[in-house]
């Protein structure tokens, strides 16, 4: 490839990954894209660079081209704080309403705890356990939920639809009396198995965040280990992070 074409597709690309960061900044963003022309001056590249930025956020489905209208974001990522214990859609913390959150109940049963299930709840394998499977859904399915919980937390099988986010697990858990402590949490990619694909109406092989979740209640006792897959082109996770002085890391 020549070096000018090079270095045209490395600047389309750090002017993707700027516009993408304003795109799904999570604090309203912004609300149209520049034109092409003002993309130009503000950031000094030509205008193939600029095209084929535009070209890579359409291919996130970031933004559309409407005709006779040029580009806008499509406002479909949802931007998800996850600082500490909160739901997607928690008010002040997504960019999605609360009230446009619901999940749809797909399995709930009492079976033998697998070994790794066994080990992060701390009981003996084959443990009964309670083992919950959910989808998360806005406009679309967001993400699909498998939780194990103790059989001895006093659990009350949910409905088939249950909407707003105090049905999320957070909810769902302090309804039943249970005070919350903290959560381990593993994020990491994953192409999507086709039935996941399906559960959550993408294609095979589309790219996933997969998290692993070990909750604990207030005295430390774990109470939940899950497994979550999240669509990557349909939720963001949001992140601060503070560096502990003294630390020495």
């Amino acid at each position: 490839m020549p070096k000018y074409l090079e270095r045209r597709h490395h600047r389309a690309r750090l002017l993707r990954d700027m516009l993408r960061d304003e795109l799904l900044r999570g604090d309203g963003g912004i609300a149209a894209l520049p034109s092409e022309d003002e993309l130009i001056r503000r950031h000094q590249v030509g205008r193939n660079v600029v095209r084929e930025a535009l070209d890579l956020l359409v291919s996130e489905r970031l933004i559309r081209r409407v005709r006779g209208q040029g580009t806008e974001p499509t406002a479909h990522v949802i931007v998800h704080h996850l600082n500490q214990l909160r739901a997607i859609g928690e008010p002040g913390h997504s960019t999605v309403e609360g009230n446009a959150i619901h999940y749809r109940k797909l399995s709930w049963e009492l079976v033998p705890a697998p070994q790794v299930v066994a080990d992060n709840l701390v009981v003996p394998g084959g443990t009964p356990v309670i083992r919950w499977e959910r989808i998360t859904a806005s406009r679309d399915p967001l993400v699909l939920w498998t939780s194990y919980f103790r059989s001895d937390l006093g659990l009350r099988e949910p409905g088939a639809e249950t909407p707003g986010v105090d049905a999320g697990t957070w909810g769902f858990l302090e309804a039943a009396g249970i005070e919350l402590g903290e959560a381990a949490v593993r994020t990491g990619a994953v192409p999507a198995d086709p039935a996941v694909a399906e559960m959550l109406a993408t294609e095979p092989s589309a790219p996933l965040l997969v998290q692993h979740r070990l909750l604990t209640d207030a005295t430390g006792r774990p109470i939940e280990f899950a497994v979550g897959y999240y669509r990557g082109d349909l939720i963001v996770i949001s992140n601060t992070l503070r560096r502990n002085p003294g630390s020495g890391s």
